[in-house]
């Protein structure tokens, strides 16, 4: 999808009559007084498949925009045609993809809010209520913990600068201040935790589960600083035996979405219905970093991860090629994959004290399929290091899960971002600024993040 049409549908959720709207009021799919309100389980269902939609299309914030501005800000890629800005922590207020993602993020909460309250207000025993209200709230916890991580201040769990924070659908224009960091890993801990049992056994990478669930989950405490519950979730995620490793690194991204052993949870992808162009982007907008070339040599993963081509290095992990017998630059977003829940085993295993021999053996597990040799480290500190790198090897130019890390760390004091990016402006950029159409919207009772 070009960026003027993308720049088309952003504005069309930003401006209603003319008039300048809150991004975080978007109208609901389903219209509450309309015939496709939710007044059946069928009618919920429909809507729920409708949220899963948000994911996968609309304004493409999940699938493309959030792991595109992630890896730009995480060194594994560089912008060839879009997304400067990203790369150099300076990204301008108005930028389209940060309205998108925005956006996106809060069409998906509202949707879900929508599906839970008219859900649970429907008559009658009928047991598929349950599963769709768990898996509703899994979205609405995956969109908080997203938008958490890009707009929020996701590090410190006593700041004030989290979201605005919405349980109910959207009714009116009212605008709501953010609340604390805190307060958003609250909500999503319980929607996680109501996940859990709400939600169906796995079946399908393409939909919320109980273990995907989890595994959110252990990723939600891990950055909450819980360690030694973020562990204790990790392993019932790494020992359920309902996810695998694949055999070999280059399956996961050849299998894509078809019979699939480790991936959790992702989007499907076709020519017709799901057609996202994020291969194409993913090789020509953006390219591997010089950063990211020369820290994958010597890593077996090296030439599955970076593909060369003549004088031409693409992603090697989302390949335009061909689904359903047609061409097609269509591909999908690992949400979650096994690889990185035992990764996030890993370090919160060391940081809650925890048994080194356990950490090394969730680590290494990793390393054996990527047909690496051991880590050995006994030094906490030197294994939390190999761990964040493993997670570079293992996921970078994926989804941006190596920015967080490095923000983590570094508020950590373990390391230090100028390290890498030598002209860094300093803690105020490990965010993102929210949109500014958003705040003039608000009559300043949504405020700025520092530093914009």
């Amino acid at each position: 999808m070009k960026p003027h049409i993308i720049a088309i549908i952003t504005a069309s959720l930003l401006f209603t009559s003319c008039k300048l709207v809150n991004v975080t009021d978007v109208v609901p799919v389903n219209q509450l007084e309309d015939a496709n309100a939710i007044t059946s389980v069928e009618k919920a269902q429909s809507a729920l498949y409708g949220a899963y939609g948000i994911l996968n299309g609309g304004t493409l914030a999940f699938n493309y925009y959030m792991p595109a501005a992630a890896s730009l800000m995480g060194l594994t890629m560089d912008p060839a045609q879009m997304g400067f800005g990203y790369g150099e922590n300076n990204v301008p207020t108005e930028d389209y993809w940060l309205e998108s993602m925005y956006a996106g993020g809060y069409k998906l909460i509202n949707m879900s809010n929508h599906i839970i309250t008219k859900t649970s207000a429907l008559s009658g025993s009928d047991p598929r209520k349950t599963r769709i209200i768990g898996e509703a709230k899994y979205l609405r916890a995956m969109s908080y913990f997203y938008l958490l991580r890009l707009f929020g201040q996701f590090y410190d769990t006593t700041s004030n600068y989290g979201l605005v924070l919405r349980l109910d659908p959207v009714k009116d224009a009212e605008v709501i201040p953010r609340s604390g960091v805190k307060a958003i890993y609250d909500v999503i801990n319980k929607d996680l935790d109501e996940a859990i049992y709400e939600t169906g056994e796995f079946a399908s990478t393409f939909y919320a589960s109980k273990i995907a669930a989890r595994a959110l989950k252990s990723k939600v405490l891990l950055y909450e600083g819980r360690y030694a519950e973020a562990a204790a979730m990790a392993k019932q995620v790494t020992t359920s035996r309902q996810r695998s490793l694949e055999d070999t690194f280059k399956i996961v991204f050849s299998k894509k979405t078809l019979n699939t052993k480790e991936v959790i949870l992702q989007t499907p992808y076709d020519v017709g219905t799901n057609i996202n162009n994020k291969a194409y982007a993913f090789n020509t907008w953006f390219v591997p970093s010089a950063y990211y070339k020369a820290f994958m040599k010597g890593d077996a993963r090296d030439t599955m991860a970076i593909r060369v081509t003549g004088t031409r290095v693409r992603n090697g992990k989302f390949i335009a090629g061909t689904v359903d017998g047609a061409p097609a630059n269509s591909d999908t977003e690992y949400f979650l994959r096994l690889a990185e829940i035992y990764l996030v085993q890993a370090e919160a295993i060391v940081r809650s004290g925890g048994s080194l021999d356990d950490a090394k053996a969730a680590l290494n597990a990793i390393r054996k399929r990527a047909l690496m040799p051991d880590i050995t480290l006994n030094d906490r500190s030197d294994l939390l290091e190999a761990i964040r790198k493993e997670k570079v090897y293992e996921l970078g130019a994926e989804s941006g899960e190596e920015w967080y890390d490095l923000v983590r760390f570094a508020n950590k004091g373990e390391l230090d971002i100028k390290t890498f990016k030598p002209n860094f402006m300093g803690k105020d950029r490990y965010i993102l600024p929210i949109p500014i159409k958003s705040l003039q919207a608000s009559d300043k009772r949504v405020v700025q993040n520092p530093g914009y």
